[in-house]
């Protein structure tokens, strides 16, 4: 079928896009931007598979027609027909198959003197070369000029979003010149790991690094080393990538093995200079993990579309997996606030929890984009709050806000504080397990000192909040997780507990002091357990007659 596809009147009133940041799209009148296409790019969102018109114009310094560009996108399907305006009356191509199936399409509008290139998703879909493909007489007055401004027509359906970008590395005018320029071409990249320093961690001998360039496109390498099994080493992971990727954005890493892989750092080098590095302490974590069920993606800038910065701003996760039972972030913020919203997002453009009504139907049945998930409750649209679709139209949602949350918690706390207080008296009954004094590393210590030795007030061990964390009573039984009482239940150098008060660090040891030696020669220590032998704790006198204590020490 043949469309016909017509200008729509512009005015010479135009507004400055001067950064790299996301714009949300103005169409008509009066919303010329300027961007200049001699220094960079133009890319253009275009959220699910919408049919209709992507429709683009260009104009010269002195705001004089440059060219127009109209793409009609017919769904998933992965034939684009377009027309060039002064140039191609109507042709068509077509893209790859990833491509076409994506939710999220980024289009990529690149000038030079005598082409034009159009990139989606990181691929090539469409090179014009004015010369060789404009049919009308007067082309070169349109197309011979690089644009130093853009407009989204009246016309355009589909266009969400754009912005200014950086021109793809090595493309000219002559692709053949191109490929003879860049082909031997290559990033050098080095990733050191610093491992964590335990024993008992786990080890494997090969990983998976894969860096993700500007460009959008990815490379796979495998390094493999002895070195990772040795703990606390600094493994170092070096190799050659194509100049085609640009330049460095992000990294990905999964294990070749089932063991795993802990890590304290990453740092990582592009041609020897640095450009990211990955900490523990900045998640508030001891160590990072890498395991056999999950890859780990970390970014310098903006995740891609379909994913969210975790908490401590260096990991990127599919919003698919935020509040899904699971911790995927390093610092498991992903399944914090699951249920309310954070005071700085009351009206929840950025939830992504599972909150929804009874009557909330699915989003892909009425609306789609990357974190429209299930039927779970968002704001789209820059409501006052998040909502739903229901069977018949819009309904808001109410979710609590995270503060009141909180309020209510430690409302609930200082209740049980009182009500138990007399159960946790320091000392007990004298033995040095509950005296707030510590042996050793304190993986025994079950006194009641509960801030850190910066005088924070620690979290409860059952509460996820204000620091959603995996330590919880139920998954370590046997470590004394009881209120919000400092312990040591991963065999770290010292009792510690999560900082209570929602500010930094997330975590701090506590100053307990260590235990006087006993004196087992003093009459009045002959019971105590570290005369005896007994390592129960529990230094009272027994009754030796008594047949149940025969066995005893």
């Amino acid at each position: 079928m043949k469309v016909t596809l017509a200008l729509a009147a512009i005015l010479v009133a135009y507004v400055a896009a001067d950064s790299h940041d996301w714009q949300e799209v103005s169409r008509g009148f009066g919303a010329r931007f300027a961007l200049d296409f001699e220094e960079n790019s133009m890319e253009v969102l275009v959220q699910g598979q919408p049919s209709g018109l992507l429709a683009t114009s260009w104009y010269t310094k002195d705001f004089n027609p440059a060219g127009a560009m109209f793409f009609l996108m017919r769904g998933a399907s992965p034939t684009i027909v377009y027309r060039a305006n002064w140039c191609l009356e109507q042709d068509q191509f077509t893209l790859p198959s990833e491509v076409a199936s994506a939710q999220t399409r980024r289009w990529k509008f690149t000038f030079y003197s005598g082409s034009l290139h159009v990139m989606c998703n990181g691929e090539e879909v469409l090179h014009l070369v004015f010369e060789e493909v404009c049919t009308g007489e007067d082309w070169r007055e349109y197309w011979t000029t690089i644009p130093s401004y853009a407009q989204f027509d009246a016309m355009d359906q589909v266009s969400d979003k754009y912005r200014q970008a950086d021109k793809p590395a090595g493309a000219t005018d002559n692709e053949d010149e191109t490929e003879e320029e860049t082909e031997d071409e290559t990033n050098k990249y080095t990733v050191i790991y610093t491992l964590w320093d335990d024993e008992d961690a786990p080890t494997t001998s090969s990983q998976y690094i894969t860096i993700k360039g500007t460009n959008g496109q990815t490379e796979e390498y495998e390094c493999n080393s002895e070195n990772f099994r040795i703990p606390g080493a600094e493994v170092e992971c070096a190799f050659e990538s194509a100049v085609k990727l640009g330049n460095y954005r992000c990294l990905m890493l999964r294990t070749g093995g089932s063991d795993g892989l802990d890590f304290v750092r990453l740092d990582i080098y592009m041609n020897n200079e640095l450009v990211q590095t990955v900490r523990a302490s900045t998640a508030g974590r001891k160590y990072l993990t890498l395991d056999d069920r999950k890859t780990l993606e970390f970014c310098v800038g903006d995740c891609d579309d379909d994913a969210a910065k975790c908490s401590d701003g260096q990991q990127c996760l599919e919003y698919i997996l935020w509040c899904n039972g699971e911790y995927d972030c390093q610092d498991w913020s992903d399944e914090k606030n699951c249920s309310c919203l954070e005071d700085d997002d009351l009206n929840g453009e950025y939830y992504k929890g599972n909150v929804s009504g009874s009557e909330c139907v699915n989003w892909e049945s009425r609306r789609s984009g990357p974190n429209l998930i299930e039927n779970y409750c968002r704001n789209p649209d820059g409501s006052d709050s998040p909502w739903c679709y229901t069977s018949t139209g819009k309904a808001n949602c109410e979710i609590p806000e995270c503060s009141e949350v909180r309020e209510d918690e430690e409302d609930n706390g200082d209740q049980e504080d009182e009500d138990d207080g007399e159960d946790h008296q320091e000392g007990g009954n004298g033995s040095d397990k509950t005296a707030n004094c510590v042996r050793s590393n304190g993986e025994d210590y079950r006194g009641t000192v509960s801030r850190t030795s910066s005088g924070l007030q620690c979290q409860r061990w059952d509460s996820m909040s204000p620091n959603v964390h995996g330590t919880t009573p139920t998954r370590n039984p046997e470590s004394g997780l009881e209120e919000n009482y400092c312990r040591n239940p991963d065999g770290s150098e010292g009792p510690w507990c999560w900082n209570g008060e929602g500010t930094s660090p997330q975590w701090e040891f506590c100053d307990i002091p260590e235990c006087d030696e006993v004196d087992c020669s003093n009459e009045e220590n002959r019971y105590h357990h570290e005369c005896t032998g007994d390592d129960s704790g529990d230094d009272t006198e027994i009754d030796c007659a008594a047949e149940e204590n025969w066995d005893h020490y």
